[in-house]
Order: C-alpha cells, then sequence, then structure tokens
C-alpha cells in the first residue's frame, strides 16, 4: 500500500513538471510570435485595390498596375464597340486597402465589371470633334482638318488657276491648340520663277523683233483678316459641309463705307468711279441733291461690295509699254489754286519693267515697279499751277427755301438760282465788291449788281428794297437789300447769279443752296 502511494507520488510530480514546461514554451513562443503577427496584419505592403465608379465599388484586384490593365481594356472595348465619338460622366477613383482579408477579381472579371459600370456613364449627346474656322469675327465648323484643307484650297482656287499654291494647316506653340493657316508655294515653281525673271532682261525681245512678254507669275497668296483654325468638340448639328463654309464666307454683302470728297469731285464723278449710279448715290445720302455742290472734304457715304474673306495675292509682271515721266509742277503766282495750264506736253519714253501688283480679291490695290530697262527716256511734262487763294462766295440770304435751280424752266433757261423767303428777308453780298448796279432793273424789279477784284460780277434780283447805292464798296455778308417781288417774280424770292468772264455759270458750282 506504502508502495503505491509512492508511485502516484511520482507520477504527479511529473505530470506537473510537464504542464509547467509546456506552458512555460507556450509563452516563449507566444512572446516570440506576437511582433510577426502584428508586423504581418498591420505592414502597408501586404492588402490590395480598388476601383469605383461614380461612388459606386467595382471590384478589386491584388496591384495597382492590374486595376489600370483592367481599366484601359474596358475602355478599348467600348471604344471598339462605337463607332462615333462617346461622351461619359464617369468619376474612376483607385484607392489602396489595408485589410488582409478581401474579395479579389482577376483581371478579367475586373475588365468586365469596370466595362458595364462605364457603358452605364456614357452620356445622349451628340457631339463630335470639329475644327472651328476663325476669320476676324466669323466663325463655322467644319469636321476634320481634311475639310479645312479643302475650304481654303477652294477660297484660292480662282486665284491659284496652275495649283502653284497649297493650304497647309500647321500646328502653332499656343497652349490652346491653336493651328495655322499657311499658303505655301510649291519649291519647283519657285525655281521656275526665279529663271523666268532672270531671263526677261537677258532677251527682251524674240529672235523676231517682236516684243517678250513672261506670264503673270503669282509670288504669294494670303489674307486680310486673321486666320485661324481651333479643335473643339462641337454638337453634329453646328458642323458644316465644306460647301455650305464656302458659299456663306463668300457671299457678297454690301457694306457701307465713307467716303471723302476731293478737288474736282461731283456726285457724277464720284458715282461713277465707285460704280454706283447718282440716284442710288442720293438715297445713300439723302440730304444731298442733284444739283448739290460737292466740296473738298465733304463725306458721303458709298456702298461696296465685301465678303467676309478677302484673298489677297502678289503677282510679279515682266512686261514692255510706252511711259511718261512724273511731270514737273512749276507756281503759277498769277492764277488761283486749282487753275492749272500746261506749259510743255512733254515727251513719251518706252521701258522693260518688272512690276510687283497687289491685288485683293482679283482686284488690283497697288503696284510697285522693281526693275526697270528704259529704251527711250521719257522728258516730263512742264505743268504750271496757281498758287493765289480762289475768292469765295457766300449764299446771299439766312435761311429760306432752295425753289429753283440754274438751267432750263419753264420752256426757257434759268440763269440763276432762287430761294423763296418772306417778304423783306436781308439780302446779303456773297463777296466783297464795288455795287455798279443799285434800283430797278427790267425783268429783275429793283436789283443789286456787285463787281468783285477778279472781274467777276454777282446780280440779285426782284427785291423789295434797295439799301446801298452805285460806286458804294461792301464786304462779303453786308446787307445790300430786301427780298421782295419786283419784276417778273411769282412771289417773295431772291434770285442769285453770279457772271465769270463776261458769261453766267451755275452758282452752285460755288455756293451750297441749303
Amino acid at each position: 500500500m506504502e508502495e503505491r502511494m509512492t508511485r502516484i507520488t511520482r507520477y504527479g510530480r511529473k505530470v506537473k513538471t510537464t504542464f509547467i514546461s509546456t506552458m512555460f514554451a507556450a509563452c516563449i513562443a507566444i512572446v516570440i510570435g506576437i511582433p510577426f503577427v502584428s508586423k504581418n496584419m498591420f505592414n502597408n505592403d501586404v492588402g490590395y485595390y480598388s476601383i469605383s465608379i461614380r461612388g459606386t465599388h467595382v471590384g478589386a484586384a491584388n496591384t495597382e498596375e492590374e486595376v489600370n490593365v483592367a481599366l484601359a481594356n474596358a475602355r478599348l472595348q467600348l471604344s471598339q464597340q462605337l463607332d462615333d465619338y462617346i461622351y461619359m460622366d464617369c468619376d474612376v477613383q483607385i484607392d489602396k486597402e489595408n485589410r488582409a482579408i478581401a474579395s479579389r477579381m482577376s483581371e478579367k472579371q475586373l475588365e468586365s465589371s469596370i466595362y458595364s459600370q462605364l457603358f452605364d456613364c456614357i452620356l445622349d449627346v451628340e457631339k463630335q470633334l470639329a475644327y472651328t474656322v476663325r476669320i476676324d469675327d466669323y466663325t463655322v465648323n467644319l469636321s476634320s482638318k481634311q475639310d479645312v484643307e479643302e475650304l481654303f484650297s477652294k477660297l484660292i482656287q480662282p486665284y491659284n488657276r496652275a495649283d502653284e499654291f497649297e493650304p497647309v494647316i500647321k500646328s502653332s506653340s499656343a497652349a490652346d491648340g491653336t493651328y495655322i493657316v499657311s499658303i505655301d508655294k510649291n519649291e519647283e515653281t519657285t525655281v521656275q520663277d526665279t529663271q523666268i525673271v532672270a531671263s526677261f532682261f537677258e532677251d527682251s525681245t524674240g529672235s523676231n523683233g517682236e516684243s517678250k512678254k513672261t506670264p503673270d507669275e503669282i509670288q504669294s497668296i494670303g489674307f486680310a483678316q486673321n486666320v485661324s483654325v481651333n479643335a473643339v468638340y462641337a454638337d453634329k448639328v453646328e458642323v458644316s459641309t465644306v460647301q455650305e463654309a464656302y458659299d456663306t464666307i463668300t457671299k457678297v454683302n454690301d457694306t457701307n463705307v465713307y467716303y471723302v470728297a476731293k478737288e474736282g469731285d461731283t456726285l457724277e464723278s464720284i458715282a461713277k468711279d465707285n460704280n454706283i449710279s447718282v440716284e442710288d448715290l442720293l438715297k445713300l445720302n439723302d440730304k444731298l441733291k442733284e444739283d448739290t455742290v460737292i466740296v473738298p472734304g465733304d463725306e458721303l457715304v458709298m456702298t461696296v461690295p465685301e465678303s467676309d474673306i478677302t484673298v489677297v495675292t502678289t503677282k510679279q509682271l515682266s512686261y514692255e509699254e510706252d511711259y511718261n515721266a512724273e511731270p514737273e509742277y512749276l507756281d503759277d503766282n498769277n492764277n488761283y489754286r486749282g487753275t492749272n495750264y500746261i506749259l510743255d506736253e512733254g515727251t513719251t519714253g518706252h521701258h522693260s519693267v518688272v512690276a510687283t501688283v497687289t491685288y485683293e480679291n482679283g482686284k488690283e490695290v497697288a503696284r510697285q515697279i522693281t526693275s526697270e530697262n528704259i529704251t527711250v527716256e521719257s522728258k516730263p511734262a512742264k505743268i504750271a499751277v496757281g498758287t493765289l487763294t480762289p475768292p469765295t462766295y457766300i449764299k446771299p440770304v439766312s435761311g429760306g427755301t432752295f425753289s429753283s435751280g440754274y438751267g432750263s424752266r419753264w420752256g426757257t433757261t434759268h440763269y440763276g438760282v432762287d430761294w423763296s423767303c418772306s417778304q423783306g428777308t436781308s439780302v446779303k453780298a456773297s463777296r466783297d465788291g464795288v455795287v455798279t448796279r443799285a434800283g430797278w432793273y427790267s425783268a429783275y424789279g429793283y436789283c443789286v449788281d456787285i463787281q468783285h477784284e477778279d472781274g467777276s460780277m454777282t446780280r440779285y434780283g426782284h427785291n423789295s428794297k434797295v439799301t446801298v447805292t452805285a460806286g458804294q464798296q461792301v464786304k462779303q455778308g453786308e446787307e445790300i437789300a430786301l427780298s421782295g417781288n419786283t419784276g417778273d417774280s411769282t412771289g417773295p424770292h431772291v434770285h442769285f447769279e453770279i457772271w465769270i468772264d463776261g458769261r453766267r455759270v451755275n452758282p452752285l458750282d460755288y455756293v451750297n443752296k441749303n
């Protein structure tokens, strides 16, 4: 019995010792193992990447590269299935996740999930990539750069018959992506032009002695307006065809401009020089009448046909012609300004020239001779130019209504002009001079004649009262009579005549009727 108890006691001690050893080993393992577990649980390099579109979680992959590859493939798949440009409202966000446990996808699965989400982002918008052509303030949208080049080819075609030039759309360094339109000349054509011009002066006559002329050589083609092109996204309905754009740009509209009258201008000469009828000119200038005297400095409204584009071309012309040297102008201190006469007509010469001519929409606007070979020299003409200040006339009555002009009237000739006015209106001297008549004069009734320093004379008829006497010196604007209805007259008015070199002239060539 005692021996049995001893064995049990020894066994219990052994179990106790084994338990203590096991617990000690476990504690050591826990102490040593905890840092490794913690490191794996919280290491930032361990985790996955998730992708969200428009705030909705789409899927996850082990690496960011896998997510980007799946996104790129989904976009490629979408673009391949749709023929046109598409517009999407999709906010794509890729986030790094640090949870140790999560659901990952293969690249194919993730690609499919992203594709479905992107498809739902497509906006129903009728837009496309387009190119905006800007010509100053005018704009038009075309669908491609090829259309832009075709448009400018059509615009320059009337001036580019030999297809020597072609439009080129060049990228600029501007941050807004602006393209520059350049009209370039073929290099082969440039070489040929140089050879032709050089040969012109080497031999200006053919083998038979006849004059030789080279063809017109275009040096450049451009535009007067600022022209640029920008790539934009535009509604399809806002994109024009090349023909539609061409028709709109080249449409001619009448534009009002001001013409400043110069010495010698009349309504007829202004109308003729500007390809407009006198009737249309009067409609544009409602204050003008057919007998209005135009004086230098007067501004007249004109209409000129203009389009949104002005094609500027320069040509190099080589030709032979007769020419006249610039005349020499000599002062003539015995005549008034505007009175010129020829002292010597000079002679005509002959020369061969190369000239640079500038055209706007085919109309010549400038010519400059760049080279000249004179074969027969021209002797310049000599012209005497009056230097004296010409006399001025003023309307003889303030106010009044213009009632009759110079010329044919009632089957006879009316040699003056009339202003109807109230009885007793002050009549004034049109110029300084000496009164040579002051009294009754046949059909003129009470009449005043004034002789002027240059030999001209002015007459004032049908007055009710004369307020000067013969031989009296009068100043311009000084009262000489009161208007009336005397003599051969049908109502109160002032009759005014101007006599130059012993004959009556139209007073409206010297004074305004209003």
